[in-house]
Formats: structure tokens, C-alpha cells, sequence
């Protein structure tokens, strides 16, 4: 069920893509990190779709289901209280009509956003005809539930390095601009790219810009001066976290736990942490 508190969510996550300050969106994979971002000062949230894998212990990719996910929804945005956008990979149907009955489940689970991208497993693109059919039909749901979320629509295009440096710059512009006229309300290009690059795909597509951070360009100043509206972490979070989680389990087969006890987070300041 659609709530009023679910659309006040949706229109506040809206507003932010039309500010003209750009928003750095975290990426979480369960209701615990999602608490965490919020807790400290984050106006929105997103999943991971490698981070809610990693949290069920397999790798990203096919392993997790909608039902898998929608549970995820629901335990995130029963626990925190500002707006969750979801990561929706391809839609997981195999269909226009099944894509649309997930992505009315998720938001019945209280999400206020999705991600939907054309990138394929063998490293090719979605058909631009099909990426369009299925923001299309996510975009019927706006009217059918009365919820105003955001429609995020991905393409691959840099992540996957479809073709050489020009070629990549035509499909970006030419999707972008597509998915934004099928009714997307804001385009995600990730990829490891310079400010030069990002400056091209701010001025070329019609729509608030999302891009992920990455090591080439991080500059938080320059990329909201340049005109991008929303940054991405991806897995980023995640992995940092199982980075240490190994430590400490390789540290434990060792016999040493100081990486595990000598930190300031104690028993009782994590309770009190997580206490709303």
C-alpha cells in the first residue's frame, strides 16, 4: 500500500534532482547501513545491487531474486525515515508486463526510486526500443499508484566500454536524451571518467545527471560546479566493509583479535547508536 508519508518521501526525492546543488546519494545494502547513512546526515538513500548480493553471500550478478530484493526494501524502509531509491538492475523479468508488476512491488514495499539499466551480463547493451518500452511502463505507475518517484535510467555505456572514446560520447547522448523523453527523470552514466568527459554529458543530455565516483574525477566541488545533480558510491561502502570483515577473519584463524577489540566502538555505544 501507498502511504501519504511514502509520497511526501517521493516528492522530497524528486525536489532534490531539480536543486541546483548536486547530492552525493549513498549505497546500501541492508537496513543497518541504511540506518547508519541516515544517521549521519544523508537526505536520501540507495541499494546496491552488489552490496544486497554480497550481504547474501554471492557475487553480483543473477543470484538474487525480486522477492530477495523486496524484502530488502521493506526491512530498509521500515527502519529509517528519508527517501530509498532501489537498484533494479534490468528489471528482473523477462518481459515489459513482468518488469512493470516488480517494479509495482517495490514501491508497494515503500521505494521512491529505482535504477533500471541497459547493460547486459555478456557485456552488450539492451536494445534502445526495449530500454524505452520499459521506463515507459514504470513511468505508467506514477498515475496508477499516485506516487510521484523518480525514474533513474542507466546506461552501460562507459561502464561496460562499448566502443572507442566518440562512439561511447554518441551512444551516451543519444540514450540519455532518449531515456529522458520516454519519461525518465534523470539519467545515470557511471563509469570511470574524466571532467572533461562529464562536462560533455551534462551539456549533451536534457536531464539532471547522475554519475558514480570513481578515481579518475572526484573532485565534490568541481563535478557540482560542472552541473552534475546526483553522485553515486556504488559498491563502494560495501566492499570497504568485508575489506576489514576479512581482517578480522583472517586475524581469528591467526589467533589475534586486536583489529576486532581495539576500536571505540563499544558494545554499549553501538546499542546506544542504533537506538532512534
Amino acid at each position: 500500500m501507498i502511504t501519504d508519508k511514502q509520497r511526501e518521501l517521493a516528492k522530497k526525492f524528486s525536489n532534490m534532482h531539480t536543486d541546483s546543488r548536486m547530492f552525493v546519494l549513498p549505497n546500501v545494502w541492508d537496513a543497518g547501513s541504511a540506518y547508519v547513512f541516515e544517521k549521519q546526515g544523508f537526505r536520501a538513500v540507495a541499494t546496491s545491487s552488489a552490496g544486497v548480493a554480497y550481504a547474501r553471500g554471492y557475487p553480483d550478478g543473477k543470484d538474487i531474486t525480486i522477492d530477495d530484493l523486496a524484502l530488502c526494501v521493506e526491512q530498509i524502509t521500515r527502519r529509517i525515515y528519508v527517501p530509498l531509491s532501489v537498484d533494479f538492475e534490468r528489471g528482473y523479468g523477462d518481459n515489459v508486463a513482468q518488469i512493470k508488476d516488480n517494479a509495482r512491488n517495490l514501491l508497494c514495499c515503500g521505494a521512491v526510486g529505482f535504477n533500471i539499466e541497459d547493460g547486459r551480463s555478456d557485456g552488450t547493451l539492451d536494445e534502445l526500443s526495449y530500454m524505452l518500452e520499459k521506463i515507459k511502463v514504470i513511468a505508467e505507475l506514477k498515475e496508477e499508484l499516485g506516487l510521484d518517484f523518480v525514474i533513474n535510467a542507466r546506461t552501460c555505456t562507459y561502464w561496460l566500454n562499448v566502443a572507442d572514446e566518440n562512439t561511447k560520447m554518441q551512444i551516451a547522448l543519444e540514450r540519455g536524451n532518449a531515456f529522458r523523453n520516454a519519461g525518465a527523470d534523470c539519467v545515470f552514466i557511471p563509469g570511470a571518467m574524466d571532467e572533461v568527459t562529464v562536462t560533455k554529458l551534462v551539456k549533451g543530455i536534457d536531464a539532471p545527471l547522475n554519475i558514480i565516483l570513481n578515481p579518475i574525477f572526484h573532485d565534490f566541488a568541481r563535478l557540482e560546479k560542472i552541473g552534475v545533480r546526483r553522485l553515486s558510491v556504488g559498491s563502494g561502502p560495501v566492499r570497504s566493509v568485508y575489506h576489514y570483515l576479512i581482517d578480522i577473519a583472517d586475524d581469528l584463524m591467526n589467533g589475534k583479535a586486536e583489529l576486532m577489540l581495539n576500536h571505540p566502538f563499544a558494545y554499549g555505544k553501538a546499542n546506544e547508536y542504533f537506538t532512534k
